[in-house]
């Protein structure tokens, strides 16, 4: 088993949780955490070496999602809602 710490200031456990997700047939991987970071324990399932950067690079991609989705989730809603009024009716 091999653990990976990450930032609680850098990422938050939505993220962390949809890559994990993304990983559940290869790997089982438990979630805890100390007053500064995510602590993901991996272990493979098979013969799959886990490739940490693939996952940071996922968590960083995930974040910036969730990021975006609350700065501008209202903006882009109430855009749909308008560009799709028409076709509701």
């Amino acid at each position: 088993m091999t653990e990976y710490k990450i930032s609680k200031g850098l990422y938050n456990k939505e993220a962390i949780l949809k890559v994990v997700y993304t990983l559940q047939k290869e790997f089982n991987i438990s979630i805890t955490e100390d007053e500064f970071n995510y602590i993901c324990n991996v272990e493979p399932k098979c013969d799959i070496a886990f490739d940490f950067s693939r996952f940071n690079n996922n968590i960083q991609e995930q974040q910036l999602r969730e990021t975006l989705s609350s700065q501008f989730g209202e903006l882009r809603n109430a855009i749909y809602s308008k560009a799709f009024e028409h076709f509701e009716r």
